[in-house]
């Protein structure tokens, strides 16, 4: 059947865009039934193997199996659980809840237990759970198994049993096989909050495990009120090694309060308080000295920062004496005396000069005064720091030998403490030991065997019918699971829709199997379309009508095709589209650009493209005739990389459809650079063939040249088996060796 996939209002879409309406099904979040279905019928023949290898071999592991019986005891517990021996006065008797069943469900598990158990039962002599004791007579798989094995591995004798050898194991490595096989071949269970405890013993022998099924529960009841007693005695005698103990450390720390008290001189001394008050009086001193000295200093820095800025100006500013002051005041009565001199007699008179000398020597005076002041200051600043230094060093004594006092104070409380804390431990420990008495206590049991094992008439395991349900339902899964990875591994495309939503276009036509299910290498190419109504030339005019229809510029008739792999169909739907275009009365011209690649003949043109320019006079002398279609002209070989765009433009002009046969993009990649100088594309998909990558990256190199696809075209011929393939390229390549013959002809 031939489909024709179009939708409105998608026709417009163009392909360079980067969105797409459509989804692909391999990244949709769910599948339909038909998709479903599809995917199930693809991997029919894996699907049957895997089932059927799964359920024969379950039916074969359900009757080769060693039988096994299983023997049943219980246990109840008392609802209190006494325990003597717990320091806690809550904790020596406790009602059993879930967490207290769990503890027990643990310790019957335990290897501890198991060993006595083991011990009981003399199980390390019983080849079936020693292992390291030779079995008299193996059943058939165990046989089977270390026949193949044997035979792999070597040392099997010819009778099928392996030659005896010397192993010396020890004893405690026997018993601790001899556990390990007991812990896998029982269980225990426990129904809700019930206090009965369900012991359930597996083994190939009914009678012994029914043995073993009572041993266990009659050896866990003995076992756990022998334990309650020996902890019991072990609690006296840690109890009474704890008192002695005490007893010893409260004499000793005594004997220590006592040492430390005379050697601290701790006893109670008004001196304490006399030292605390010379400290805090020595703090306020040294505080005033601190500040003392800051004081002095200050007048210390003062002065010396105006003396260096003002001169003899400021220096009353900053110190004064009776002696500067008489000094200053004679400087003033000199300046007035030089004044009025001066006025009268001008600057050189010998009085002015007098005067100016007495001026000069007031001047030095006064700065030999001002120094000694500020030397004064600086001795009366450093007083103060030696004061400050010696108040500090006395206050350091002091704290030391208060912290010195505090520190012998606090270890003297310390170990008050502690023997304060070993009286209490010491009375607590006695109270215990006269409460806790092992000759009058009597140990009951809190745990009774309530049901002895029967010994079982039918075996437990296998379960024919079981094992084979389970088996074919696990090969089930284990088919679909596994054909999901193969169909996630698989990248090839099984729908149309995949090719849809690569290509952002709608699929064109659908070329089926019964397309090509003609003979065609026995037909000649004039009789390919003959037939109105085959698959092929129903393909034929709806590629055409598309093509009309989608690419309806004014001037767009150059058309080519394009697959990601040889094989594809593609030679024979260009072929097939040229001449229904031609016999529709289309002026039609068959460009095929992989004569160089595909050629079943070994015929090349003489007069290809690459040896002759284009131009318009020069065409015609390259286009050659159909023997199969007289009115189709074919124009075979490659032209130069400078050709390509006037060979195009020279073919607008003297047909109406150019249809383009481009080499496949795994051999060649003219596809991708002829895009940019073709009107539209057809890209060409197999079912079951071309890999969804190799389609995207021929989509993406597309769309680098903003090629115009019209959509897709799926062949899907490769459903019907290998011959049918074969007769798929045969005819393609029947139908070129024609061309490619009769033009060959002709030129020579």
């Amino acid at each position: 059947m031939l489909t024709t996939e179009r939708a409105a209002g998608n026709f417009a879409y163009n392909s360079s865009d980067g969105s797409s309406p459509f989804v692909n099904e391999r990244f949709s979040s769910s599948r339909g039934t038909g998709e479903a279905w599809s995917l199930v019928w693809r991997y029919k023949k894996f699907l049957a193997i895997v089932i059927t290898v799964g359920a024969l071999l379950s039916l074969l592991l359900s009757f080769a199996l060693p039988a096994e019986y299983a023997a049943t005891s219980a246990i109840v517990f008392d609802r209190n659980d006494t325990r003597p021996y717990e320091a806690v006065v809550e904790a020596q008797k406790q009602e059993r809840d879930k967490s207290s069943m769990d503890t027990e469900l643990d310790i019957i598990r335990s290897r501890v237990f198991m060993g006595t158990v083991v011990d009981a039962l003399n199980l390390v002599a019983d080849p079936f759970y020693n292992s390291y004791l030779s079995v008299a007579e193996p059943n058939a798989l165990s046989l089977a198994v270390r026949r193949i094995s044997g035979w792999f591995l070597g040392g099997e004798e010819r009778d099928g049993r392996r030659s005896p050898t010397k192993r010396i194991i020890s004893e405690t490595a026997q018993r601790d096989r001899a556990i390990t096989t007991l812990l896998g071949t029982f269980t225990v269970d426990r129904k809700g909050d019930s206090l009965a405890l369900t012991i359930t013993v597996r083994q190939p022998s009914p009678i012994q495990a029914a043995v073993v099924a009572d041993a266990i529960a009659r050896h866990y009841v003995e076992w756990t009120s022998n334990l309650k007693s020996v902890a019991t005695s072990e609690t006296i005698k840690y109890l009474r090694q704890q008192s002695d103990e005490l007893a010893v450390s409260i004499t000793k720390r005594e004997r220590e309060i006592a040492a430390f008290t005379a050697t601290s001189d701790l006893t109670f001394d008004p001196k304490d308080d006399l030292l605390r008050a010379r400290t805090e009086q020595l703090n306020e001193q040294f505080t005033l000295a601190r500040v003392d000295e800051a004081g002095e200093w200050a007048k210390v820095n003062e002065a010396k920062a105006r003396l260096a800025s003002g001169g003899e100006e400021d220096i009353g500013k900053v110190v004064t004496s009776d002696l500067l002051t008489s000094l200053r005041t004679e400087g003033a009565r000199l300046q007035r005396l030089r004044g009025q001199l001066t006025s009268k007699f001008g600057n050189n008179h010998p009085l002015v000069i007098d005067a100016d000398a007495e001026i000069a020597s007031n001047r030095k005076m006064i700065l030999d005064e001002a120094s000694r002041i500020l030397q004064e200051l600086e001795n009366n600043a450093r007083v103060a720091s030696i004061r400050v230094k010696n108040f500090e060093q006395a206050v350091s004594v002091l704290q030391d030998r208060v912290q010195s006092r505090n520190l012998a104070e606090i270890r003297r409380r310390e170990l008050e403490r502690d023997l304060l804390s070993e009286q209490k431990r010491y009375d607590a420990v006695e109270l215990r030991l006269s409460a806790l008495d092992p000759d009058r206590e009597q140990f009951k049991a809190t745990a009774m065997v309530s049901s002895f094992a029967e010994v079982p008439v039918q075996p437990s395991f296998p379960q024919p019918l079981f094992i084979f349900g389970a088996g074919l339902v696990g090969s089930s899964l284990l088919a679909l699971m596994g054909m999901i990875i193969l169909d996630n591994l698989d990248s090839r495309i099984h729908s149309s829709r995949t090719v849809s939503a690569i290509l952002g276009r709608p699929n064109i036509v659908s070329v089926p199997g019964c397309a090509l299910k003609h003979d065609v290498a026995k037909e000649t190419g004039s009789r390919l379309l003959a037939d109105e109504n085959s698959g092929l030339a129903i393909a034929a005019r709806t590629l055409c009508l598309a093509w009309k229809t989608i690419d309806s510029s004014p001037g767009s008739k150059v058309v080519m095709f394009t697959s990601t792999s040889r094989r594809d169909g593609k030679t024979m739907l260009s072929v097939a589209m040229a001449a229904s275009a031609q016999r529709e009365g289309l002026s039609t011209i068959l460009v095929d650009l992989s004569a160089g690649t595909v050629n079943a003949y070994s015929v090349t043109s003489s007069r290809g493209l690459a040896n002759s320019p284009i131009a318009g006079s020069d065409l015609k002398h390259m286009v050659t005739r159909s023997p199969s279609y007289p009115f189709l002209d074919v124009l075979t070989g490659r032209p130069s990389l400078q050709q390509y765009r006037e060979l195009f433009n020279a073919l607008r002009q003297h047909y109406d459809l150019v249809i383009v046969d481009t080499p496949a993009t795994d051999t060649a990649q003219d596809a991708i650079w002829l895009s940019a100088h073709v009107d539209s594309i057809f890209v060409i998909g197999v079912l079951h063939k071309t890999r969804q990558a190799a389609l995207v990256d021929l989509v993406e190199r597309l769309n680098l040249n903003h090629a115009f696809i019209i959509g897709g075209i799926i062949n899907s011929a490769a459903d019907h088996g290998s011959s049918l393939k074969r007769i798929d390229w045969t005819m393609a390549r029947n139908m070129l060796a024609s061309l490619r013959v009769f033009s060959l002809k002709r030129s020579t």
